[in-house]
């Protein structure tokens, strides 16, 4: 390796934040970091932070492992990081590489290869030693052969892709009746996320944690290099970790660290892994996969270990020992993941232009971003925004670091999980350390009306005007008594905030129905204003669009909002009533239920297709009959295209 290291030049395969944050390290080490993208990612946050970029071809190149090793031969890098995600878990990318003589920093391709088939992983875990949960073979065509598989393993199960990491594809099945359904979907979402039709099913363990073990290796041996609680997840998809696992009794840990590095050493592990687990109420202790890569929540375990990751992966592949062990966990630190999705309408992805985005900055916090403001979130990709990490001497300091940081994070343009994970955060199971991988969902995502500082940051919106002679010019003709009446209503919601203002030695004074308070407020460079209403101080991001909608968004929440009163209560409900289902958001038609002149009941199946990795279903909105279907299988649509027209039953 020490001719070809002699380059000192890392291709880096991947995008967004760890694309910036490997290449980070690699300066640090004194390599020259080059990334490789698709044409669509030529201009973005990671090319522009990077520097040097070598576009692999158009979009979707980035998932050839040939193309990917050609252009990495075109910068003479002498190694390649996958990061995660992509074909980073691809035997292919690792043999491609080792055939053009660039050292693939990762696993072997044999590694790979069993790490990637879940079947094949379990029973190296059993070899080992490791304890399982009842599993199934992998699944042929027949239901029948399903549902017998379903009755041996024992209800509930989990429906699982054999092959590709993470929670995609995952279903959780009560009982027979929802097994058919269950199957077919996960079969047609690990296809469409590249995993393949291969499904198995396990005994899923109620009430449990995930928890997971960092594991380095040589090949021969391996060590832990701590844990990490990564039970809080939406859609079986990690969106805050910790480490280490809180609450967790000394000789559970001993065992987990034990576990994890006996499958690490059976499948002969060189670079980094992830061993995962589940953790049940009664100290059981199940293996579940290897992740043989990065993981995306690495930063927590080297914010309390003092060790860089990526760093430990160099040193490997510049043939430098194996350390012997790892220090232990100083401190806490926890990750939440900023993402562009509405949790108002199930988490559905949402992308778009960033029109906002400010993301804090402070000690012992690091933010890991994937855009910057004026990005464009695209449909095709993992809609992360940022990750945002942050160190305590205790847990207690670490959350309440992390609680200010999200508070003080500014997003519009697009729908953000930044509230929920607020709520999430301050929920008692959370703070206590004493949550399942069934908190998450217990925890409603805020609603209702903007409450009292998100309306006056509404009002600062129609009062902040140039300067004119005429002051009533600024805020409008309405006028009660001396005040002017401003008015706003939700878009697509109920709510309406009336307003009386006047303004007095240069103050205003607003009145909102329900309390007086003079109003102030100052607009930052970033596109986050600091709204003073009474005795309420905060901040809200706030953009304006050509169409006259206002967004704000605050710490509770997203409003959507448009000057004036809302439309009469005959005129909404006539909307509501309409019967026009849409696409909401771009992707693939993956199947059609509805029938033509079929009757529907609320909550029926009409359109199923996939977007941003997920597979979303077009539910009927109430009962009636399908008036007409405009779409069909393999259809690429867009963001309010009309799927299906429906006559619905009035009361």
């Amino acid at each position: 390796m020490g001719d070809a290291l002699m380059a000192r030049r890392v291709a880096i395969a991947n995008r967004g934040e760890v694309a910036v944050r490997i290449a980070a390290t690699c300066r640090l080490r004194g390599y020259e970091p080059v990334l490789l993208c698709g044409e669509p990612d030529a201009g973005g946050f990671a090319a522009r932070a990077i520097g040097r970029v070598e576009v692999v071809g158009p979009a979707g190149s980035e998932m050839d492992p040939d193309a990917v090793v050609a252009a990495a031969l075109r910068t003479g890098a002498a190694l390649l990081h996958p990061g995660y995600g992509f074909l980073s878990e691809r035997p292919a990318l690792a043999r491609a590489c080792a055939a053009a003589g660039i050292h693939f920093l990762g696993p072997s391709p044999e590694t790979l290869e069993r790490c990637g088939d879940k079947v094949e992983t379990r029973r190296a875990a059993v070899e080992a030693g490791v304890p399982v949960l009842p599993a199934s073979e992998p699944l042929g065509d027949d239901p029948n052969e399903w549902r017998a598989a379903a009755e041996a393993v024992g209800y509930p199960v989990l429906v699982k892709a054999a092959l590709g990491g993470g929670g995609a594809s995952l279903r959780r099945v009560g009982d027979p009746g929802e097994l058919t359904e269950a199957v077919a979907s996960a079969r047609r979402e690990a296809e469409a996320a590249g995993a393949g039709p291969v499904l198995y099913l396990e005994r899923f363990l109620e009430g449990a944690r995930h928890i997971e073990v960092q594991v380095a290796g040589d090949g021969t041996r391996a060590i832990a290099i701590g844990d990490r609680e990564c039970s809080l997840q939406r859609r079986h998809q990690k969106v805050i970790e910790e480490a280490p696992a809180p609450n967790l009794p000394y000789d559970a840990r001993e065992r987990l660290h034990t576990y994890a590095v006996a499958v690490a050493e059976a499948v002969g592990l060189v670079s980094l892994a992830t061993i995962e687990f589940l953790y049940g109420a009664d100290g059981t202790i199940a293996f579940l996969e290897v992740n043989p890569r990065l993981q995306v929540e690495h930063p927590v375990t080297e914010a309390v270990t003092g060790w860089d990751l990526v760093a430990l992966q160099l040193d490997l592949a510049e043939g430098r020992a194996l350390p012997e062990w790892a220090p232990a966990p100083n401190g806490h630190a926890i990750e939440a993941r900023l993402y562009a999705e509405d949790p108002a309408r199930h988490f559905l992805p949402s992308p778009g232009r960033l029109d906002v985005l400010a993301l804090p900055a402070a000690p012992r916090l690091r933010v890991d971003a994937a855009y910057a403001a004026w990005d464009v979130i695209p449909d095709r990709y993992d809609p992360l925004i940022a990750k945002l990490i942050a160190w305590g001497a205790n847990r207690d300091e670490a959350l309440a670091r992390l609680s200010d940081a999200l508070s003080r994070t500014g997003v519009a343009g697009v729908a953000t999980n930044r509230p929920w994970l607020i709520a999430l955060l301050d929920a008692p199971e959370v703070r206590a350390g004493a949550y399942t991988t069934t908190t998450a969902a217990t925890v409603a995502p805020p609603a209702g009306p903007p409450p009292r500082l998100a309306s006056a940051a509404l009002l600062a919106t129609a009062l902040d005007r140039p300067p004119s002679s005429d002051p009533w010019e600024r805020i409008g003709p309405f006028r009660l008594t001396g005040a002017a009446e401003i008015a706003f209503h939700g878009v697509d919601t109920d709510w309406e905030r009336v307003f009386a203002v006047e303004q007095k030695g240069g103050v205003w004074h607003v009145d909102d129905g329900e309390s007086q308070g003079s109003l102030r407020w100052w607009r930052g460079s970033d596109g986050l204003w600091t709204v003073a209403y009474g005795d309420e101080l905060g901040t809200a991001a706030i953009a304006r669009r050509g169409d006259g909608t206002i967004e704000v968004v605050t710490a509770a929440g997203r409003w959507l909002a448009r000057s004036g009163r809302r439309a009469p209560e005959s005129t909404r409900a006539a909307a509501r009533a309409d019967g026009t289902i849409r696409a909401p958001l771009p992707g693939k038609i993956l199947r059609v239920p509805a029938e033509p002149d079929a009757p529907v009941e609320e909550g029926d199946p009409l359109v199923i297709m996939s977007a941003m990795k997920i597979e979303v279903v077009l539910r009927a909105p109430g009962s009636g009959r399908v008036r007409s279907i405009h779409c069909y299988p393999d259809q690429q649509v867009d963001a309010g295209d009309i799927l299906v027209e429906l006559t619905l039953t009035t009361e």
